[in-house]
């Protein structure tokens, strides 16, 4: 996290006055004493928040992919934390990364005002999706969101139903494409360090997805079991990760094309 500031304050020195004062405002309100540097964070991630927020393209300027800076947000982020472990309710918790492949490019070419209302689009699109996998998205950051859901399956189910809803969309002119990355693990609800390495995995592993497909961890998938009907998994690829030791396997995934004969006939 601490790496993902630095960065983005020297490539876009224009948030050093606001960071300052933010940071000066906070260690007031203390009376001198700043008792944890997460206390930092959560002052300064508002900021990178917001101006990413009403300028998409920033995120070209930062130099930092949406994903990184955002598990580095969440997982510093107390209130996220909590959100994923009341979600995970002490048990397995999906987590899902999305991120607009070529969105750099995209802002470039269309603008800011035109991202943001498609962004906007695209996060309802998203909302409406996973709300049947009881899935609830935890944070957003320009072109990325993470999501959490209480089962690697769903978890699974809802970047799959995400990914068909965008592709139909897509038949429309929506014209967005995303790459998804999933992951679960079980965390300890007392102690949120795994909650941030498993957020941060996801966020890797996500480098890893190419255009308009979904990549889904080897845990994930073995802790979904036999439930997935509707999923179809391929043969499975080995990634190094950076920042992280050993590698990952992942599974591409898609939906699992339904049974001729379940096609609702004519009419009905």
């Amino acid at each position: 996290m601490r790496e993902a500031i630095i960065a983005a304050l020297r490539r876009d020195p224009d948030l050093i006055p606001k960071v300052a004062v933010t940071l000066r405002d906070r260690i007031d309100h203390e009376n001198g004493r700043v008792g944890r540097v997460v206390q930092a964070a959560e002052a300064v991630a508002p900021i990178l928040e917001d101006a990413v927020r009403k300028r998409p393209s920033r995120l070209g300027k930062l130099g930092l992919k949406s994903a990184h800076l955002l598990a580095g947000l969440a997982s510093d982020d107390d209130g996220s934390n909590r959100k994923l472990a009341a979600i995970a309710n002490g048990s397995t918790v999906g987590i899902v990364f999305i991120d607009v492949a070529d969105f750099t490019r995209f802002t470039a070419e269309h603008g800011d005002e035109v991202a943001v209302a498609r962004l906007s689009t695209l996060e309802d699109l998203i909302a409406r999706a996973i709300r049947s996998c009881r899935g609830e998205i935890v944070k957003g950051l320009g072109d990325g969101f993470l999501l959490a859901f209480p089962s690697a399956s769903q978890a699974i189910r809802g970047a799959l139903t995400v990914k068909t809803a965008v592709a139909r969309k897509g038949e429309r002119g929506f014209d967005l494409r995303l790459r998804i990355a999933v992951h679960a693990g079980e965390p300890l609800v007392e102690q949120d360090d795994l909650l941030g390495h498993d957020v941060n995995l996801t966020a890797r592993l996500l480098d890893h997805v190419k255009p308009g497909k979904v990549l889904v961890s080897e845990p994930a998938k073995e802790l979904a079991g036999n439930r997935l009907k509707t999923a179809k998994f391929h043969k499975p690829k080995t990634f190094k990760i950076r920042g992280l030791a050993g590698k990952v396997t992942a599974y591409p995934a898609e939906p699992r094309p339904k049974a001729k004969g379940n096609s609702p006939l004519p009419g009905q």
